[in-house]
């Protein structure tokens, strides 16, 4: 009977979640998907047990939608069962750190309770970005001895391409010739897109025809009035909703460069998918992401004080210049690391809880960095 793989939250959207398991289901993993909310968590953890894994992502589904604090602690408790559930029955727990904290957090106290859960039960953890140990200290501690390095792949193959800019360009029409400035994704207040459109606004002063091109859904929906109202402006391409994956390479081919002005950010995949196509992305230089990428090319950073606005317009500007050897750059090392690696690696460290429950992977897999 094969081993089950119980990913959470797991979102048939979210192509890193497919990416990641590619290699599991192919060597006969059983990858339970959909499983988004607390009580679908229970019901189907419970019935987990020696050589399953429960492996969680996000762990904002534990608090959302609790409407107290106590709600709040109450499902932290519940969340915590079934992590040492998992664990008495002889199964693992992975986790995966891919924000210090949850983003727009209501119960932060709460969510670092969850987290901690998370460090005292988990086999191993797993970091996308090799800072993730120092950049979570000031909330919680990861033990050294059950962090393991996997990191985020490019997005080469994933999505449908036609490899036409002037196509994609006019299938969702930005007009050719014109510079762009792209915002691909989930819209949401950390993501800083009111910097973003006050940058764009001051580059455009240099660059009288530079075009804004925005797609993603507003999260949560309550905001999308104020970004319609922040877009506008004559020379903004937008669509306010779900972009489709078969969409997707329309929206960043027509975007010359790439704009991720996020605040209180750990790991990026917009940054990976920007570089995928060839696109330079930007920064603000004190992140961990930041630090991840300098000395990568195709990223430029910018400096997001004392003026943020004026700095990123700045950099749009720099950005535009040189594209072909960044474009070249961004290509090359969307190719060091491929989804087919990172799920070759991810399957290499299921095999191993298996192999080895006494913690001989911890510290790094062989053939990760990069």
């Amino acid at each position: 009977m094969p081993s089950t793989l119980l990913s959470f939250p797991y979102y048939r959207s979210n192509p890193y979640l497919t990416m990641l398991t590619v290699a599991p289901r192919a060597a006969g993993w059983d990858v339970v998907e959909g499983v988004q909310g607390l009580g679908g968590l229970e019901r189907r953890a419970a019935q987990l047990g020696r050589g399953d894994v429960l492996h969680v992502h996000w762990t904002s589904p534990v608090t959302n939608g609790c409407e107290s604090v106590e709600e709040a602690w109450a499902n932290e408790a519940r969340f915590e069962d079934v992590l040492t559930g998992v664990r008495e029955r002889g199964g693992d727990v992975l986790w995966t750190v891919h924000n210090s904290i949850a983003h727009e957090a209501d119960y932060v106290d709460v969510e670092l309770a969850v987290a901690k859960a998370l460090a005292s039960n988990a086999t191993r953890i797993l970091q996308l970005n090799p800072a993730t140990v120092e950049e979570t200290s000031d909330y919680y501690a990861l033990p050294a001895d059950k962090v393991v390095d996997l990191p985020h792949s490019s997005y080469l193959g994933v999505y449908p391409d036609g490899g036409d800019d002037a196509a994609s360009r006019e299938r969702i029409g930005v007009p050719q010739g014109v510079p762009t400035v792209g915002f691909i994704g989930q819209i949401r207040a950390y993501k800083g897109l009111d910097v973003l459109c006050r940058a764009v606004e001051i580059a455009a002063e240099t660059v009288p025809d530079l075009t804004f091109v925005v797609a993603g859904k507003v999260v949560p929906v309550s905001d999308v009035e104020t970004v319609e109202a922040m877009l506008s402006t004559p020379n903004v391409v937008k669509r306010i909703g779900f972009v489709e994956t078969a969409d997707f390479s329309d929206w960043l081919r027509a975007s010359d460069v790439v704009a991720l002005p996020y605040r209180r950010i750990l790991n990026s995949g917009s940054l990976l998918a920007a570089g995928t196509f060839g696109r330079t992305a930007l920064i603000p230089e004190d992140t961990a992401v930041a630090r991840q990428f300098a000395d990568q090319e195709w990223v430029v950073t910018y400096a997001p004080e004392p003026d943020e606005p004026v700095a990123l317009a700045a950099a749009i500007l720099e950005a535009l210049e040189g594209q072909e050897e960044r474009h070249h750059a961004a290509h090359e090392f969307s190719r060091t690391y491929t989804p087919y690696d990172m799920s070759r690696d991810y399957l290499r460290l299921l095999d191993g809880l298996a192999d080895d429950p006494a913690g001989g992977l911890a510290g790094g897999l062989a053939g990760v960095a990069r």
